[in-house]
């Protein structure tokens, strides 16, 4: 009793960081924001086409956006427009396809690139989001056909976004080389021209659609079926993600941050007294490589706990 009791805790601890944030259960993640870049560099023509990269995103997203299943909760978040809304061109939730494929269709492009501050805008609210829901998958995809205006923004984000269990996607559009994003998020894809823009952001949604759309809710049924044990309980009280919002920097004034002209409103960075800590890329790393230990030992505890369940079970009849 007091073995699997342990057992169960100490699977809870290793798990919980990332326990909620599982793979894709339909076609999409739980809850998705797209980060589109609308800058101004976006309406030069994609090579070998006379189409323009924001015209191959409108069409591309608007087409996903047809595709996606319902009760997919979609975000679609702006580098530059939609100022009146926080630059939410459609808010993190239940889809109104027709209204959010016509916003799409009216997006233009002008301004630059804060990808970091847009990157923390959508994470803060995919952290809002799994505060109320601890069931589902928080993603977030960023479509880019260049390096952020405040890069420094960006490096300070970066870190505590993935150390949070957000999966973060990222797709260059047309670019000649690599965005410096290709090697520090989940995934990076390439995107020469729409249909692979297209496919890139379904390949991202459907990824791992295949699996078992119940299998969160079976994991806590076969835990709850551990005799004298409310191992559901232990879990879910255990599991409890960090949802606080993402730091940021004490100064925000553009020079000291290399903000360049973003226009996201500021971050608080909470009482004076309390200091503000970054990450080293030493830390940073091992946060990103302990997070995704945790999400791929989690099939195989669960496959541990299930064994133990079955031989306790199993030597319990044998004694009688």
């Amino acid at each position: 009793m007091n073995a699997r009791i342990a057992f169960v805790i100490a699977a809870a601890l290793i798990a919980s960081p990332l326990y909620f944030a599982t793979e894709p259960r339909a076609f999409g993640a739980d809850h998705v924001v797209i980060v589109l870049d609308d800058s101004g560099s976006m309406n030069e023509g994609m090579q070998g086409s006379r189409i323009r990269k924001m015209e191959a995103a409108k069409n591309a997203l608007g087409t996903v956006i047809s595709q996606i299943a319902e009760g997919t909760n979609v975000g679609v978040l702006l580098l530059n427009g939609a100022r009146s809304t926080n630059h939410w061109l459609v808010p993190l939730g239940p889809l109104n396809k027709p209204d959010a494929i016509a916003k799409v269709n009216r997006i233009s492009a002008n301004g630059g690139t804060p990808l970091g501050e847009a990157m923390r805008l959508a994470a803060d609210e995919l952290l809002r989001a799994r505060s109320k829901s601890i069931y589902g998958t928080y993603r977030l995809i960023v479509v880019s056909d260049g390096e952020a205006t405040d890069q420094r923004l960006l490096d300070q984000y970066l870190p505590d976004i993935l150390a949070r269990g957000l999966v973060i996607d990222a797709i260059g559009v047309n670019m000649r080389t690599e965005h410096s994003l290709a090697t520090r998020v989940h995934s990076y894809r390439r995107a020469d021209d729409e249909s692979s823009l297209r496919n890139a952001i379904v390949e991202i949604l459907a990824e791992n659609s295949d699996q078992d759309s119940n299998a969160s809710e079976a994991d806590f049924e076969l835990l709850n079926a551990l005799n004298d044990v409310d191992a559901g309980a232990i879990l879910q009280a255990l599991a409890t993600p960090n949802n606080a919002e993402i730091s940021g920097f004490p100064n925000r004034d553009s020079s000291a941050s290399g903000q360049g002209g973003s226009n996201f409103p500021p971050v608080n960075p909470g009482p004076a007294s309390i200091p503000i800590q970054t990450q080293t890329p030493e830390s940073s790393f091992l946060s990103q490589v302990f997070g995704t230990f945790c999400t791929c030992m989690l099939p195989i505890l669960i496959a541990i706990m299930i064994f133990i369940t079955v031989a306790s079970r199993n030597n319990r009849k044998k004694r009688r």
